[in-house]
């Protein structure tokens, strides 16, 4: 029998506002643990879960969050400057690279992380010093902000020079990537539809209870669905709504949220770890429009009530194009009055729950295509 000798792999992934990028690398790495070596380079907040295998090395590099305001980076932890932290960065990277690799995956680049651009382009350099040319893919989600044109084609330019294949989390059926990037055309011949990277499927499943769950994402945005679900429930008593906040609140922001309760049927928690057991076991999902999220909400079967976050047109571009297909029902600002909000609960429950099947196989898929890239170039 011939000894197994596995590929090795370079990831890099860059989250700014929640975990949703992160998530899906690491359920792409672990697919891609069965057949390679994966070295994770890995920045942003963590899911708090770490992934342990022989065949796998994490790098956590220093936090650089981006500001909503000011639309700049800071130091979650206020210690150190801007400046201090790309050299940090850099030197960490310098100093846990061990290769040759076979391929580098990049999470997003260059359909977004343009501020990262320097990073991540030292980082092919030098993987192409240690290891000769190998092939680059990179992972998106299905849905991108637009972009003036010019923008488009910078981005198009960069994947003719660097990228082997743009893997594309969605399933064509529901959204194509052409409808948010206009010049997807000019790169046809690279891109890949893996089908949404969804959560395995439970292998038991809890009885439902008459729990509304109310999620607010990997982030801290949408606080505003988080006070209405609360109006809400006050007038729910029969009820219980959970609601789980961002893994970016703070105990301060959870405090003054809880001061705002106003019935006994609400309880308030941090960032849930185990949120799809949750996700099973409610009557009703209130959540933001992540595509993780929603994947979540599909893989537990449960009715769900979405809300974009308002920041950009992404959520809500995939919410619609989710409701359509009767995967679930859609809220907008002016459903999170409580009376509003109560109604369009009430008639979650009293829904068939949809028929409707999707494409959510993407990191089995995206393992095994870049498998067989490795394979090809051996």
């Amino acid at each position: 029998m011939s000894e197994f000798h596995p590929k090795k792999i370079l990831y890099y992934c860059q989250s700014l506002v929640g975990i949703g990028h992160l998530a899906c690398s690491l359920r792409v790495i672990q697919e891609l643990l069965q057949h390679a070596e994966v070295d994770l380079i890995q920045g942003g907040l963590d899911t708090g879960k770490p992934l342990e295998h022989p065949r796998y090395r994490n790098l956590r590099l220093p936090t650089l969050l981006h500001e909503h305001e000011s639309g700049g980076f800071f130091d979650p932890n206020d210690e150190s400057g801007v400046d201090e932290i790309w050299d940090a960065r850099s030197e960490a990277i310098s100093g846990f690279l061990r290769g040759p690799y076979h391929a580098i995956v990049v999470e997003f680049y260059p359909f977004g992380r343009r501020r990262f651009k320097s990073e991540i382009q030292d980082l092919f350099r030098v993987v192409k010093e240690i290891s000769g040319p190998v092939p680059i893919f990179t992972s998106v989600r299905e849905v991108l902000v637009p972009r003036a044109v010019e923008k488009e084609r910078r981005m198009v330019a960069s994947v003719k020079k660097h990228i082997h294949t743009v893997f594309i989390r969605g399933d064509p059926e529901v959204i194509r990537l052409d409808e948010t990037f206009s010049l997807a055309h000019e790169i046809k011949d690279r891109l890949c539809y893996t089908g949404y990277i969804s959560p395995p499927a439970p292998q038991s499943w809890p009885k439902r209870k008459k729990q509304i769950l109310v999620s607010q994402g990997g982030g801290n945005v949408g606080r505003e669905l988080l006070e209405g679900a609360i109006g809400a429930a006050a007038l729910m008593p029969d009820y219980s709504f959970l609601l789980a906040t961002g893994s970016r609140t703070t105990s301060a922001e959870i405090d003054e949220l809880r001061k705002t309760v106003r019935s006994k049927n609400v309880e308030i928690k941090p960032f849930l770890p185990d949120f799809q057991w949750h996700l099973m076991e409610s009557a009703v999902s209130i959540c933001m429009g992540g595509d993780n999220t929603l994947l979540d909400v599909i893989t537990a079967r449960t009715p769900t009530l979405a809300y974009p976050y308002q920041g950009n047109s992404e959520q809500g571009f995939r919410i619609k194009k989710f409701a359509e297909k009767g995967l679930i029902q859609e809220l907008g600002v002016a459903d999170l009055m409580p009376e509003r909000l109560k109604e369009k609960i009430e008639l979650a429950l009293k829904a068939p729950y949809p028929t409707k099947s999707i494409a959510v196989n993407g990191a089995f898929v995206t393992s095994e295509k870049i498998k067989a890239v490795l394979a090809q170039t051996a």
